[in-house]
């Protein structure tokens, strides 16, 4: 058995999947970034929980083929993919101006937990942009780094210029940029242009891409349909090394094996692999189900090598409805005919071709499945969770899924979300100004983004190119909502409070009632209701009245005692927003005197009043008119009168009366409300 996974292993590692042993993705990541630890686990905040296989891992829990539902392991296996990567010391600048190491932890380029799990959570739909994020940085060090070396070595010019520089990440091995492309695709993001680098334009010579046999044409005609990539003129070499779509195509037909199927080589001692084979299928898909055209004949070659090998596949399929490659059966190539199958349009379930023994396919792939860790085995031998077998046939399940949906195939990228790369959560938004006095026009304070990178630098995003800015309840008083959305490579959503005060209130009149303390004052627009502040004497400022918009501008305050002191001020209040207080307004509380008058005499009239103990004098209005038009006032200066006789009147004539009282503090008076009138006649 070891034997066996050997052999499989050293296959992997020659195809474009670059699935290398555990030992070499330390000694890769070591180069590019520092020290490494494997298989971290990820809680999405960029803390490291844990080193080592995810916990769990030992309880092994074969799911029934009939017992599983295969959307439910989707959900499943999502999870456990981003929770199981790597971490990197990565150096970073700090606040000093200097340098730091810090730990961060993401899905790596040219590793397991990178662009095979980027593929498939993408393509999943699954957001978690922080985890997107994560790869896409680290792929853009990787990229620099390459482009360094890249430079050095043959005097271009490194990426972040106006041209875009092409890149190749290996020298030898054109799947890199294969795989690269198809994560970068899969999140949105343009391939032929990443910060500057174009990893479209190594797959443009054909000498280069062939240089891994059958792998590098079948991934480069994939990585290049997946976005519809023009495919570069060649930049070195010979032009009739050009790469076209049809010389790919033409390349790929020509590998077949005499009995039909495909592997790496020819000259492969085991004949037709099922997973070559399926990778062969998957890159034909798009010219079998016509989304590509080219010309007849060879789209008639494409369609009949589609038919045969389809035969092919349905031949090597086993009893258990699973596939082997070098002698075991295993979760990887089953997870590559499902994918084939889907992008042809053909059911992995339900197609008779593909049931044996009542097993299908799907059946075949969820046999491998450990539904306690939502992983998947290598092999029904092993005893716990292989993460180049979860990754593989979590993005066979998604391609099962968009066919089920009716959805563009698993490398059909061009209906891609653009770019889960930054989260505008993440990133630090800043209003002008957050508090507003109420203008009756709209108001739309200005809105800064920024982020700040892995590597410590901040870089400001643009209004209308990275997020749109949206205003809520933006006029009247209250709280308006700032609504930024990401756009472009940004995703989400923030939103901000700003609030409107309500315009300071007016209070128009305080007088003295009979009753109390009266308070008028002017409508302020947009009021829920009006706050009256008190203060008695030369105590403190209390909240001491709240009066509904609705019912009106006024309030008399009965709790007040004669002579006494009282201070007020109001502000209007709207959906928890406070208005400026109005001024403030002083008054001494006089209470109203109670007045008698009767006839003495012709023309004659005594009035007479009870004593007010805190008041300095009295007024005496009389006229004879209700209204007191043009009617005289008698000041009664002494405090101590209580009696006024008026002489000189017109007998018989009906006279209107009423009296208040007044205290003077500082010169300043302040009456009371007028008694009730009398009307009598002289």
């Amino acid at each position: 058995m070891r034997k066996i996974k050997e052999n499989r292993e050293k296959m992997y590692r020659s195809r474009w999947t670059k699935i290398v042993s555990y030992m070499l993705v330390m000694v890769m990541a070591v180069s590019l970034f520092g020290q490494v630890a494997v298989n971290g686990a990820f809680d999405g905040t960029g803390k490291q929980a844990g080193t080592g296989v995810i916990a769990g891992l030992s309880q092994v829990e074969a799911a029934s083929d009939t017992s599983i539902d295969y959307k439910a392991v989707l959900k499943e296996t999502s999870v456990a993919i981003e929770k199981k990567l790597t971490t990197y010391k990565v150096e970073v600048a700090d606040e000093t101006g200097g340098t730091s190491v810090v730990d961060w932890y993401g899905p790596a380029n040219a590793s397991i937990g990178g662009e095979w799990a980027v593929i498939g959570e993408s393509r999943y739909g699954r957001k978690n942009v922080l985890w997107y994020r994560a790869y896409y940085e680290n792929l853009v060090r990787v990229l620099q780094a390459a482009g360094e070396a890249q430079a050095s070595a043959d005097g271009t010019t490194t990426g972040g210029s106006a041209k875009t520089v092409p890149l190749k990440l290996d020298s030898r091995k054109g799947t890199e940029n294969s795989r690269a492309i198809l994560a970068l695709t899969a999140m949105g993001i343009d391939a032929s242009n990443v910060e500057g680098y174009d990893l479209t334009a190594a797959l443009s010579d054909m000498t280069y891409v062939k240089k891994q046999g059958l792998n590098g044409p079948i991934w480069a005609l994939i990585a290049l349909d997946s976005g519809n990539y023009e495919i570069p003129q060649i930049t070195s070499g010979k032009t009739t090394a050009q790469v076209s779509r049809e010389k790919l195509l033409s390349y790929i037909l020509s590998s077949e094996l005499t009995d039909g199927g495909f592997n790496l080589t020819k000259s492969d001692s085991q004949g037709a692999d099922p997973d070559v084979t399926a990778m062969a299928l998957q890159a034909f898909a798009p010219y079998y189900t016509g989304r590509i055209t080219v010309g007849t004949e060879l789209q008639k070659q494409i369609r009949e090598a589609v038919d045969r090998n389809i035969q092919v596949l349905s031949d090597m399929q086993k009893t258990s409805g699973a596939y082997s490659s070098y002698g075991s059966e295993n979760a990887e190539s089953t997870a590559q005919v499902l994918v084939a199958l889907s992008s042809l349009g053909i059911d992995g379930r339900t197609d008779s071709r593909f049931v044996k023994n009542g097993k299908s396919v799907l059946d075949g792939l969820l046999y491998f499945y450990i539904s306690s860790t939502g992983m998947f085995k290598h092999v029904d031998t092993e005893k716990s969770g292989n993460q180049m077998a979860t990754e593989q046939s979590f993005y066979a399940l998604v391609a099962y899924q968009r066919f089920q949906n009716k959805k563009a195939t698993l490398y059909d990228m061009t209906d891609a979300d653009k770019a889960c790369v930054m989260e505008l959560a993440d990133c630090s938004v800043t209003i002008s100004k957050t508090a507003y006095t109420y203008t009756g026009k709209t108001i739309r304070p200005a809105v800064t983004v920024t982020c700040k990178k892995l590597d410590g630098t901040t870089i400001t995003l643009k209004k209308d190119t990275d997020y749109t800015v949206t205003y809520k309840n933006n006029k009247m008083p209250g709280k308006a909502t700032v609504v930024v959305k990401g756009k472009g490579d940004y995703t989400g959503s923030v939103s901000r409070t700003i609030t409107i005060a309500p315009t300071a209130t007016v209070i128009s009149s305080v007088t003295n009632t009979e009753t109390g303390i009266r308070l008028k004052w002017k409508k302020t627009t947009g009021a829920e209701k009006y706050i009256i502040y008190r203060k008695a004497g030369n105590g403190s400022w209390k909240k001491y009245k709240s009066v509904k918009a609705a019912n009106g501008c006024s309030f008399t305050d009965t709790k007040v005692t004669n002579g006494s002191k009282y201070a007020y001020k109001i502000r209007a209040y709207a959906d928890g927003v406070y208005g400026a207080y109005s001024s403030i307004h002083t008054i001494y509380r006089v209470k109203q005197p109670a007045l008698k008058v009767k006839k003495t005499g012709k023309g004659r009239l005594k009035c007479s009043w009870k004593k007010n103990t805190k008041a300095n004098s009295y007024q005496i209005m009389y006229g004879t008119k209700a209204s007191m038009q043009g009617a005289k006032t008698i000041a009664i200066k002494k405090a101590g009168t209580v009696k006024k006789t008026i002489t000189g009147l017109k007998a018989g004539k009906k006279y209107y009366i009423r009296i208040r009282s007044c205290k003077t503090v500082n010169k300043k008076k302040y009456y009371s409300s007028w008694s009730k009138t009398v009307n009598i006649r002289a």
